[in-house]
This record gives structure tokens, sequence and C-alpha cells, in this order.
């Protein structure tokens, strides 16, 4: 490889719309492709979306039963995955009539458990005909969600253990048992809070959620930008400067997003070709982002909402958890950055001047406050409250201190002035944004 010494000019971040539209469907591939709605389709969407999280939000503050809370996130994360998700690649952006019969049959199921209240689970051992109609259509419903959001392989296997369940005399030994009759299946899926409506969904329905709420208030008051441009104008000056700035990036991005995939594919827009120019092999380059993203499934506060299923099944405290993950994250990108100062000396990686149009410390002046945002659950944690309420009002500080520079006011400061239509410019503000991508969590980006 040929090197050279002397430094290179200044290289602006400048992501181009190819890039863009290749890591969107890099992400897509990933996570599922969303059909995207325009007009009074794409109003009821975001409709739908905002009501989930503001449910979710009250949830937080109020108590609300885990009978009647569980069912109804069920029912909201199902119609929105029938509703947005299409059922074939051919069929994106188009509405179908039974994808909304489906988001229909979801919410019935739900509102037939809730309009039997706590007799429902008392016959969960003896169900009647109708209960075990409900349950196998709502077993079917998540097995089409899955399919739809990810990939087939999740429902290929949650069917290989109902057919286990319902057929297992048929097996030899030491696999064989009794069968289950479809109504006891039924009654323990479906009627009680140990299925379906479990430990997972007890976890999503009130941790998860509020966290990727609390994720999309950072995004959409300006967390991930001011994130990217610290970390590049921080790293500078030498040869490691590219690698350096993006082990910082995908290590402030990383915690809050909690997803590998955007955190990989939104430092890689920026930062590929700041390391294509500074002598990164395409192999080399590629292996640093990727290892650099899938630092955010590991990294507190989120670790890729593992961290929230950790603590309620080993039944300690998710700040415990939190700090047991802090040490293995800390020890894990100073790995990465040793290996982008060893590359820098082995494969004679040229000098990149990354490009400031601020210096690190007139950011840090300026953007203080995200910090605090950043750090806020943790503190609040320390402070005795509980993890719901800690990322409660973690998300009230991220909404408050948006407001300290009018560039990152969630809400813009012209709507308060009244230079905006009240309704559509609350509309098309961050909040309602964050709002909607907390509850379609797939679709936020950093």
């Amino acid at each position: 490889m040929s090197v050279e010494r002397e430094p290179a000019a200044p290289a602006a971040a400048v992501v181009s719309d190819e890039a863009l539209k290749k890591a969107e469907e890099f992400i897509e591939e990933e996570e599922g492709a969303l059909n995207r709605y325009r007009g009074a389709l794409g109003v009821i969407m975001t409709a739908a979306a905002v009501v989930m999280s503001a449910f979710h939000i009250y949830a937080a503050v109020e108590i609300v039963p885990a009978y009647i809370l569980r069912p109804v996130h069920v029912a909201f994360a199902l119609a929105l995955v029938f509703l947005l998700f299409p059922s074939a690649k051919r069929l994106r952006h188009r509405l179908m009539w039974w994808d909304v019969i489906l988001a229909v049959a979801s919410v019935a199921i739900v509102v037939y458990v809730l309009w039997w209240g706590d007799e429902f689970g008392d016959r969960a051992t003896l169900p009647t005909h109708w209960d075990e109609i409900f349950g196998v259509a709502l077993i079917v419903l998540i097995l089409e969600a899955n399919r739809r959001s990810s990939t087939w392989i999740l429902p290929f296997i949650c069917l290989l253990f109902i057919a286990y369940a319902l057929f297992g005399s048929y097996l030899p030994p030491p696999w064989t048992h009794r069968d289950y009759e479809v109504g006891r299946l039924i009654g323990s899926l479906y009627m009680t809070l140990e299925g379906i409506y479990g430990v997972a969904v007890d976890v999503s329905s009130t941790l998860i959620i509020l966290f990727t709420i609390y994720g999309a208030f950072l995004q959409y008051s300006g967390a991930g930008k001011f994130f990217i441009d610290f970390s590049f104008s921080a790293m500078g000056g030498k040869p490691s400067s590219a690698g350096r700035a993006i082990v910082l990036g995908s290590f402030l991005l990383g915690g809050p997003s909690g997803s590998g995939v955007a955190t990989t594919v939104t430092l890689g827009a920026v930062g590929y070709p700041l390391l294509a120019k500074a002598g990164y092999g395409k192999d080399a380059a590629g292996g640093l982002l990727a290892a650099g993203g899938l630092g955010a499934i590991i990294s507190p506060p989120v670790l890729g909402a593992a961290a929230f299923l950790i603590a309620e099944f080993l039944k300690i405290s998710y700040l415990d958890v939190i700090l047991m993950a802090t040490i293995p994250t800390l020890l894990f990108y100073l790995a990465i950055f040793i290996m982008v100062e060893i590359d820098t000396l082995k494969f004679g990686i040229t000098t990149v001047a990354l490009e400031k149009n601020q210096s690190a410390l007139a950011l840090a002046r300026r953007y203080w406050f995200q910090f605090v945002s950043l750090i806020a659950i943790v503190v609040f944690m320390l402070l005795g409250y509980s993890p719901v309420y800690s990322v409660f009002w973690a998300t009230v500080v991220t909404f408050a201190l948006s407001f300290v520079q009018p560039d990152t006011a969630i809400i813009p400061y012209d709507w308060f002035r009244g230079r905006q239509p009240w309704v559509r410019g609350l509309w098309e503000s961050g909040f309602i944004k964050a709002l909607e991508g907390g509850s379609i969590a797939g679709r936020r980006r950093w």
C-alpha cells in the first residue's frame, strides 16, 4: 500500500442521496421494509403511533393493571404491524383490504379480553368455545406479524414448539409426552399473564417502549447530530483521526440507540468516505464500522433491549445491570480504539484533516445539555427512582432541555411566537415525530 505522509485536505462529511438510499436499504433488509403513506392515510398512521406512545407515557405515571396494559400493548403493536408492514414486497406502500381486516381483528381480540375482565383469567382452566377461537386467532396473527416484520424463521420455530405441544405423543422417547388439548394450550398462552402476555410483553410494555420514546426524543432534540459532530471535532490531527472519530461516535450513539444496525449505518454513511480517504480498505473500513456499531447491544443504558429482560429474569435491579455492563462496554471500545492505533501503524494510514465547523470545546459549551439528557436515566436511578419513572423523567428532562438552543427545540420557537399555524405547526414538529418514532422504533434513525 502506498503511503502518503502529508495531511490531506479537510474531508467534509457530506452524504449523497445515493448513500442515504443505500443506508436505508441496509436497515430495511435487517429490520423490515415499511409502508410509507401520504395524505390522510399517513396522518392516520402517525396518529395511531402517537396515541400508542401517549398511552404508555400515561401508564408510566398512573397505575394501569397488567391485565389491561399488556393486551392493549399487543393490540397496538399488531395493528401497526399489519398497517405498516406489507404482506409482500410487491405490495409495499399499498394498504390492502386484508391488512385492515387483520388490524381490526387484532384490536377485536384484545377488546374481547378486556370485556370479560377478571372473569377471563379465572376460566383459563376451562376456556369456552369462543375463548379458543379468539386464542387461536391471536396466535395466528402474532405469527403473521412476526413474518412481516422480521422473517419466517421465528414463526417457523414457534410452530415447531406448538406442534410439539399438540402432537408430542407421536415422537419417540425421551421426547414423547401426553398431547396437550387445544383448550389447555389456549388457556395457558392466551388467558393468563404467563403466556403471550408474559415476561417479554411485560418488559416491552413497561420499559422497552419507554426507552424507544426516550431515544426518539433524543434524536429529535438533535442529540444524534451533536454526538457525531462532537466525535469528529474531538478527534483530529493524527493519522488515526478518522478511526478514532468512528469509535467515539459509535460509543456515544450506541448507548441510547440500542441498535447495532442503526448505529453502524448512520456512522457509515458519514464516516466511510473519511476512512477510505485515510487509506482503509473496504474490508477494514466495514469491519471497523461494524465492530463499533455492534457495541450498541452491550452499551448502557439500553443494551439492545436485553438489559430489561436480564433484570426481569434474574430479579435484580436495572441499575445493577447497567453497572455490570459498564466495564465490559468500556473495555470493548478501548480494545477497538487500540486496534485503530495498531492498524494506523501497520497499514500506514494517511492523516485526514476532519472538517471542523466548531471545535469540540465550543460544541460542548453550546450543547452541554445533550450530555445531561444522556446520563439523566442513571442519575434518576441513583436518586432512588424506579426504572420506569427514571426513563419517564429522563424523557421530560430531554424535552425541556431541547429548548436551551433554538436549533434543537423539539417544538420550534416560531410556534410559540405564533408564526406557525397552531395545529399544523405542532403536527409537523419534532415532538409529534418523537412520539411517532417511539412506537415505530424500527424507523427511528440517528
